[in-house]
């Protein structure tokens, strides 16, 4: 469009500078149609089989605390094999699942919560530093990733709504009667 116009108002520096733009501008948006692509094909394949290569193996026994609420967050986590259970809400997490993502997001990037083992595990570790690379570099895991929080705040918002219509059951007058 602004070539157009450099041509039908003669205008040498538009004509010019639109001119050298146009490849790059060309070159940009095919990225952005391979990005969009990318993205599409993420959302339905699963984040662990790629990453097992930038993440260490490390095999747990029953018990392990792999974190603690209020720990530093320095690992992201992934579950190859066993149960880990989130203490404090009594939720497990199963083989196949990346957790430990929301302190890394959190201001004060401390842990909400505790994960223990529950029998033997086998769980891939990948540092701070990495997955902050891969986020940036890989659109896909950034999506993924994105869509792990998100999901995980949702569930804690509807457990903590379950909670306060519970409590607001157990404090009706009609029930205290």
């Amino acid at each position: 469009g602004f070539l157009l116009y450099g041509v039908l108002h003669p205008s040498i520096p538009m004509l010019l500078l639109n001119g050298l733009l146009l490849p790059i501008n060309i070159l940009r948006a095919v990225e952005m149609v391979r990005l969009t692509k990318r993205v599409r094909a993420a959302s339905s394949q699963g984040t662990g089989v790629w990453l097992k290569p930038y993440m260490m193996r490390t095999k747990r026994k029953d018990g392990d605390i792999l974190f603690r609420k209020g720990d530093q967050a320095d690992h992201l986590y992934f579950l190859a094999e066993g149960r880990i259970e989130i203490v404090e809400i009594g939720v497990f997490i199963e083989p196949g699942t990346m957790f430990g993502e929301i302190a890394f997001f959190a201001p004060d990037k401390r842990r909400t919560n505790t994960a223990r083992c529950v029998g033997p595990c086998t769980v891939l570790t990948i540092d701070e530093s990495t997955v902050r690379q891969l986020y940036y570099q890989n659109p896909d895991f950034g999506f993924q990733l994105m869509a792990l929080v998100a999901g995980r705040l949702t569930a804690d918002v509807k457990r903590l709504q379950q909670q306060v219509a519970d409590l607001s059951k157990a404090l009706d007058p009609k029930f205290l009667e």
